[in-house]
């Protein structure tokens, strides 16, 4: 009944990057893209939707996707600025009375400041988990690398270009504002008007509905890395014209795993940073059986972090596919037969060695991988890919951790 399982250690090698092709297809930088239409008169805003679907408005309106932007407000119950504005950091070169627009609250918040008809973001970021301010000057994404795109100035960096597509619902790049700040309804539903005049279940795009392929397109619209086709968009950092329902390849051509460490991926193809939840997901075995984003995840809000529809914290959510007596069980008896750790310990939380922390959203590392493979000690030593087993065992090396998982037996 049982083997030694080194197999189960080998890392997902990047350099095939055959299931990503197999999964989307052709190289989306051989497509060209639709230019973009005014879209402003298609949409009805969320308030109009959740006249009749009350329970999934204030659901959403309690999950951090309606706070992706927000006013400033220094003080009170409603505060939303979350950095301390009275440091003398030398990093904080700015005053909150230059700042326009709060960006983010969970791992970090930047702060954009309005010039003409445009935001550009300052200088500086706050850190949320460590309570300080760090220098915000992008270096190493694609648009900032690239020499002649986009000065190093932050003030000659606009939003409209690098970050409203994805903060923003039915941004017209022509008039530069959105129809609805944050990610609203019909950022995942598309243009609701028709719908909102017919009541027609046709006339709205319902991701439940669509193809596993084109329903995690569009999470993936923003949780992939990547950059635009070559063409009309080719300087925007994110899909110009997409809308829910349609091939995202068409917009977006997806950063792949290269054999080399690069910005957003290590050369294993696990993330190095955050927003790569989907180049990631897109290797694993769950997308290609069928899984999607929402699967997991309750866009319309859940009690839970990253509003999880069952707590990753307990296992629930895993294990209410893989637990005892399941089609995909991992175990018979006891689920320390599988993690050979405790089955009420740390070691055998399911999301700490198939989801280990690998990215950097704000600090290293505070971003979870979504291949949802076991990540072998043998990827640090070779490429440095931190592994959920050296997260928890700080004091201990990658080859003392990749001994000992060697050493282990699994259920064939």
């Amino acid at each position: 009944m049982y083997s030694n399982s080194i197999r189960y250690l080998v890392p997902i090698i990047a350099c095939a990057a055959m299931p990503v092709g197999l999964a989307l297809g052709q190289d989306a930088t051989a497509q060209t893209p639709v230019t973009q239409k005014n879209p402003v008169k298609e949409y009805v805003g969320s308030r109009k939707c959740g006249r009749c679907h009350e329970q999934h408005y204030h659901g959403w309106k309690s999950t951090l996707h309606t706070k992706m932007e927000q006013r400033v407000i220094a003080t009170g119950y409603n505060q939303t600025v979350l950095g301390d504005f009275s440091s003398k950091d030398p990093d904080l070169t700015f005053t909150l009375d230059e700042v326009d627009m709060l960006v983010g609250s969970r791992f970090k918040q930047r702060y954009a400041k309005k010039i003409g008809d445009d935001y550009y973001m300052l200088p500086a970021q706050w850190n949320v988990e460590t309570d300080e301010w760090v220098p915000y000057n992008p270096k190493k994404d694609w648009w900032a690398a690239e020499k002649g795109l986009y000065p190093k100035e932050w003030y000659k960096r606009p939003n409209s270009k690098l970050c409203e597509g994805c903060h923003t619902t039915g941004f017209d790049i022509q008039t530069k504002k959105p129809v609805e700040q944050n990610i609203a309804c019909e950022a995942c539903h598309g243009p609701g008007r028709l719908h909102a005049k017919t009541e027609e279940k046709a006339d709205i795009v319902n991701p439940a509905r669509l193809s596993h392929e084109r329903g995690n397109m569009i999470c993936f619209q923003c949780h992939m890395r990547g950059r635009p086709p070559k063409g009309e968009f080719e300087t925007y950092a994110w899909a110009v014209g997409y809308k829910p329902g349609d091939d995202l390849r068409k917009y977006w051509a997806y950063s792949k795993p290269s054999g080399k460490n690069q910005y957003g991926l290590w050369a294993d193809g696990y993330a190095r940073k955050n927003r790569v939840q989907g180049n990631t997901f897109i290797q694993s075995k769950m997308y290609h059986k069928g899984v999607k984003c929402y699967t997991c995840h309750d866009p319309h809000g859940t009690r839970h972090t990253a509003f999880t529809v069952k707590s990753a914290d307990t296992n629930s959510i895993c294990l209410s596919c893989h637990g005892e007596n399941s089609q995909s069980a991992v175990f018979k008896n006891d689920l320390s037969e599988h993690t050979h750790h405790k089955a009420t310990g740390s070691g055998s939380k399911c999301i700490e060695c198939h989801m280990p922390k690998t990215g950097k959203n704000a600090v290293k590392w505070d971003s979870r991988d979504h291949s949802f493979t076991f990540i072998s000690p043998l990827s640090t030593i070779r490429f440095g890919t931190p592994n959920g087993c050296n997260n928890c065992h700080t004091d201990k090396t990658p080859e003392w951790a990749l001994k000992k998982v060697t050493d282990w037996t699994f259920l064939k």
